[in-house]
């Protein structure tokens, strides 16, 4: 973590252009204006400043700190109406070139990153109404901030901490049949690892171990992250609780068959290769690379070869990263999967096509541990409902593989819906909610 930010935030130091962070809320227009390394500090970014060489550069720690603080999450609404206020009381920004573009921009990014993507694309909006008719002749620097706006975000924010959600709801109904415990609503302690509320298992553990080598490398490296993936089950690395729950049989041999041969891919092992363990963490590659189904695709089967040697859980992931790679970038279900019942999948994967998800009863499907049985309720799940939270809730009542039914329907229903329309109490309660979204936001910039 770069400890410039504790200096900043907690210190109130003068390492913006000689402001604190108080001073920053009542800076001058004139200040404003002329001076020119504050806006880094004010509005940090993933982004090198080549301009200022003191400034600070959000990484994933620094920014999981920062969003987790609220004096930080209050200063940055504060420091989005102080701009404003510059915007609105000066006219010359309003033109096709101007320095004041590129601290839009970065406004805009940071915003998302560390707050949320509402206040982000609410102080886009108040830009462009600002602009008025100029805003016409804005159209190269729209193309950043329209971009760094775009609802896009909100819906990779949906798929990846709605995989958590769906995981945090489930988990306390794992491995109970349907119908013998009491009807989830909301986040609940208890279950066979004696979870508190809102704490999530292996489902989003492994998907977070993931996320972090995308981000760490840029693409996925299949050593890197089997090896993220044993410091999680030896450790209790990116757990909610400090105390890996939830390992399955066939993740426990593949992570032991590397560190004892140093395999990068899974070997057979009878019916556990078929299981849901690869498609239940696969959110991050399609956060990642969403602009290219293609590579979504290709890391989605990559990523499932490292702990499944199984047709039928590579291709489900494939099928999946498909979906949501579609849904992320707006399209709709319907038309998603007539494209996709158009491959050429293997028998396993080509049963999924058969059903009429709004027309079967739930007395047919089954919330099972194999991959085809998980994609078959959660298909359903989603395709009965008109909501995230009646997807998510309607799928973790399935019981018997409930955390991971929840979290590929949470991971679907979240990129369909986007995270904006997550209720609150599903995001205030769930543990690391701060990380979760924050890590998402670094995948959708990372690609």
């Amino acid at each position: 973590m770069d400890l410039k930010f504790k200096m900043f935030h907690e210190a109130n130091a003068k390492l913006a252009d000689g402001f604190s962070r108080s001073d920053l809320l009542s800076i001058s227009d004139e200040d404003f204006e002329r001076k020119h390394g504050f806006i880094q500090w004010a509005f940090p970014t993933i982004k090198d400043t080549r301009q200022f060489s003191n400034a600070p550069v959000l990484d994933l720690p620094s920014a999981c700190w920062l969003s987790e603080r609220q004096d930080v999450t209050d200063f940055l609404e504060a420091m989005t109406v102080r701009f404003l206020e510059f915007l609105a009381a000066n006219d010359h920004w309003k033109s096709r070139y101007n320095h004041n573009h590129l601290r839009i921009s970065r406004a805009i990014e940071s915003l998302r990153v560390l707050h949320s993507w509402e206040l982000s694309n609410w102080f886009y909006n108040k830009v462009v109404e600002l602009a008025g008719p100029s805003f016409e002749n804005m159209e190269a620097s729209n193309e950043y901030w329209s971009t760094y706006a775009s609802q896009i975000h909100d819906r990779i924010a949906g798929a990846f901490v709605g995989l958590a959600i769906g995981d945090a709801l489930g988990a306390p109904v794992e491995f109970s049949p349907r119908g013998t415990f009491e009807p989830v609503t909301g986040y609940r302690e208890g279950g066979r690892f004696k979870l508190p509320a809102g704490a999530w298992t292996d489902d989003t553990a492994m998907a977070l171990c993931m996320a972090q080598v995308l981000i760490s490398n840029n693409g996925l490296e299949p050593g890197q992250l089997l090896e993220s993936f044993c410091d999680w089950a030896e450790n209790g690395s990116n757990t909610s609780t400090g105390v890996a729950v939830g390992i399955g049989q066939n993740t426990l041999r593949v992570l032991g068959d590397y560190r004892r041969n140093g395999y990068h891919e899974a070997l057979p092992f009878g019916s556990k290769n078929d299981g849901n363990g690869s498609v239940m963490r696969l959110a991050p590659v399609t956060c990642y690379a969403y602009a290219d189904p293609a590579q979504a695709i290709q890391l989605a089967s990559q990523q499932s070869k490292a702990t499944h040697a199984s047709r039928p859980a590579d291709e489900s992931c494939q099928l999946v990263a498909e979906l949501l790679c579609g849904l992320i970038n707006g399209h709709k279900f319907d038309e998603l999967w007539q494209v996709a019942s158009e491959r050429n999948w293997g028998s396993a994967v080509g049963s999924l096509f058969e059903h009429s998800y709004s027309e079967l009863n739930s007395d047919n499907v089954f919330a099972g541990g194999y991959v085809i049985d998980t994609l078959h309720s959660a298909l359903w799940s989603l395709l009965q409902s008109d909501n995230f939270e009646a997807a998510v809730i309607k799928a973790v009542n399935l019981g018997d593989d409930a955390d991971t039914v929840g979290a590929v329907v949470g991971q679907l229903a979240g990129a369909m819906y986007g995270y904006a329309s997550v209720p609150a109490h599903f995001k205030n309660t769930l543990i690391d909610e701060r990380k979760l979204y924050v890590t998402s936001q670094f995948l959708s910039s990372s690609s």
